[in-house]
């Protein structure tokens, strides 16, 4: 009974990482195309530290 239990939370953890990279995967792939179309830079990063 508790080798079955450990072996059913291996692989639920196992499905559970796997989905979870495959979200960042996707995460990343369109954080870089969403930087690939916004090449303006931010203005709060061209304020200087005076008018912050």
């Amino acid at each position: 009974m508790q080798i079955s239990f450990s072996s059913e939370l291996a692989h639920s953890m196992a499905v559970m990482l796997l989905e979870l990279h495959a979200e960042l995967e996707e995460f990343a792939y369109q954080h870089d195309h969403a930087s690939d179309h916004a090449e303006q830079p931010s203005p709060y990063l061209l304020e200087s530290p005076a008018q912050a």
